[in-house]
C-alpha cells in the first residue's frame, strides 16, 4: 500500500467560497451606471435609503465574495473615490 503524500500548504488552493471574477462583471457595469448618475444628479431623484453609504456596501459586497482581477479592483477603486469625493463636495456646499 502506498502513502498519499499531502499537499503543502504554500501550494494550497485559495478558498472556493469565493465566485469568480466574472461574476462581479454586470455588477461593476450597473454600478458604474447607476454611481456616475448618481453623483451628477447629486442623489436629488434617488430614495434616501439609496445614499452613499449603500453604494459603497454594494462595492464591498463585490470586494468580499468575488475574486476580483485587478483591472475589476480598480473599477471599484474608482467608484470609491467618486463616491467619496462626491460625499465631501456635498458636505462642504452643506
Amino acid at each position: 500500500m502506498r502513502a498519499v503524500k499531502r499537499p503543502s500548504v504554500a501550494t494550497a488552493l485559495p478558498p472556493t467560497s469565493k465566485l469568480p471574477s466574472r461574476w462581479a462583471d454586470s455588477d461593476l457595469r450597473h454600478l458604474e451606471t447607476v454611481i456616475r448618475h448618481v453623483v451628477r444628479a447629486q442623489g436629488s431623484s434617488m430614495p434616501q435609503y439609496l445614499d452613499e453609504a449603500y453604494w459603497l456596501r454594494r462595492l464591498e459586497r463585490i470586494e468580499r465574495e468575488t475574486c476580483l482581477v485587478p483591472a475589476q479592483q480598480r473599477r471599484i477603486t474608482a467608484l470609491r473615490e467618486l463616491l467619496l469625493e462626491s460625499k465631501s463636495r456635498d458636505q462642504d456646499c452643506a
